[in-house]
């Protein structure tokens, strides 16, 4: 079936139904469940029409309905920018895990792409402390996903807590991906929100390989608060709009590794 038909499809049984489940879509269009997941990942990404609920997808009539949806809309116009490059970067990321590792994976628009490209059955754990990655998660088979506890924050679909230290002292994971606000030389890593800062510092003592997941609109950049100094064993995954210059240099201090856009 033409892709684009299958998801006009997808989005007139929406339409006529308000919720549709996976199995709905897999016994209408006689496609597999995979194929099921990808087009509405693609039509939540691509659409205002839609967004992805436990099993399945519902339909947004109003605004209303998208304030309430789990992505709200700054969320939202922060992951439609330099979507491309953080698609990329995501895929790159995902690449990396290895079957049976555990990982953790922080909040934030880069980040989800980690999730959204981590391939079936790879009897992973995945550390998570925002919603939207756990649902994210939720249908990739041979991942256990644990969250966070704490208070959730709309803005950013965080859960953000004062014990977060202890509820991760008893895990230590192979790989770690955390999102900033920016990269500099000179001030390391920094990020806008104080509160969100301090979970990624928590987040740094708790892996072996520590990954920056940053676009490159932000190398070069400095936020409010400095998460941590750019260290010898962490690695940058940025998108090929880093210039040479800035990629010889950061390399002086870290491993980089470039995420090509399609």
């Amino acid at each position: 079936m033409i892709l684009k038909k299958r998801h006009d499809q997808i989005i007139e049984m929406i339409k006529a139904k308000k919720t549709i489940s996976i199995i709905e879509i897999v016994d209408e269009l006689q496609i597999s469940e995979i194929t099921a997941r990808r087009d509405l990942s693609f039509l939540e990404n691509n659409t205002n029409l839609l967004v992805r609920i436990r099993g399945g997808a519902q339909l947004v009539e109003d605004d209303s309905e998208k304030k309430t949806s789990y992505l709200n809309e700054r969320f939202t116009m922060k992951l439609t920018r330099n979507s491309e490059a953080k698609e990329a970067i995501g895929k790159l990321a995902a690449s990396l895990v290895n079957e049976g590792e555990t990982i953790i994976i922080d909040a934030g628009t880069t980040t989800i792409q980690v999730a959204k490209n981590l391939p079936e059955r790879k009897n992973l754990t995945a550390v998570v402390s925002a919603v939207n990655i756990a649902e994210e998660l939720e249908d990739k088979e041979g991942v256990l996903t644990i969250i966070t506890g704490g208070v959730f924050r709309s803005r950013t679909t965080t859960l953000l807590s004062p014990f977060i230290e202890q509820s991760l002292m008893s895990i230590y994971a192979e790989k770690v991906f955390i999102g900033s606000s920016g990269i500099s030389l000179t001030h390391g890593v920094t990020d806008e929100d104080i509160m969100e800062t301090e979970v990624k510092k928590v987040l740094l003592k708790s892996g072996k390989e520590i990954y920056w997941l940053v676009d490159s609109s932000k190398i070069n950049v400095i936020g409010s608060f400095q998460i941590s100094k750019i260290e010898e064993h962490h690695t940058i995954i940025t998108d090929d709009g880093i210039s040479a210059e800035m990629k010889t240099l950061l390399e002086t201090k870290c491993r980089v590794m470039i995420a090509e856009r399609r």
